[in-house]
């Protein structure tokens, strides 16, 4: 009795050990991607890698992951990510509902979305870059499976990086959200330049 209690001591203590390698930033890959026009580097640290969908005109990637099993209700997160070339204030608003202002990126979205969905605006900010994102929550069907969903752009020059991170929380248990370390991993993205790519003469 005692041996299998201490080896269940001990396999608790290594699958603990290997979570928190999984996802802790300081042991994070270093990917790099290369969408369309859009070529970057970004941090996983959990470990699970990007995959780039072609099957489609309008090309994509996806970094899907359960940010924390351990939870009372875990989820899986899926981000995915495309390139916009030219990106136009236009596609900022209608993906990320966020417009430049004097004051850097702001909230851009009519008065009716703001209130049906609850939304709210997060600015994002890596290096080189300052971007944004919003949330937005269910607002209909069964009250324990609604979710929050969060739609960013990260403008480079002429290009961005658009996308959504579906499910970042459920909205019946706040506490449980991810949207922390969904929005580490974004701030995480670095552009490559193909000026700075290109082999010295």
């Amino acid at each position: 009795m005692k041996v299998i209690k201490f080896s269940t001591i001990v396999l608790g203590l290594v699958a603990s050990v290997v979570y928190a390698k999984q996802s802790n930033p300081n042991h994070s890959v270093l990917r790099e991607i290369s969408l369309d026009s859009c070529k970057f580097r970004m941090k996983d640290p959990y470990h699970v890698g990007v995959s780039i969908d072609t099957r489609s005109s309008s090309h994509s990637a996806s970094y899907v992951v359960t940010i924390d099993p351990r939870a009372q209700h875990p989820f899986q997160t899926w981000i995915r990510l495309s390139c916009e070339d030219p990106v136009t204030s236009r596609t900022l608003t209608d993906i990320a509902g966020m417009k430049m202002s004097d004051k850097g990126w702001v909230l851009n979205l009519t008065p009716n979305d703001f209130e049906e969905q609850h939304t709210t605006f997060y600015p994002l900010r890596g290096q080189g870059w300052s971007g944004g994102g919003v949330t937005q929550d269910d607002t209909d069907g069964d009250e324990t499976r609604r979710t929050r969903t969060f739609s960013f752009c990260i403008p480079h020059r002429q290009l961005a990086i658009c996308g959504v991170a579906q499910s970042v929380g459920y909205l019946k248990w706040p506490n449980e959200s991810v949207l922390p370390q969904v929005i580490q991993i974004l701030e995480s993205i670095e552009f490559i330049d193909m000026q700075s790519a290109a082999p010295a003469n």
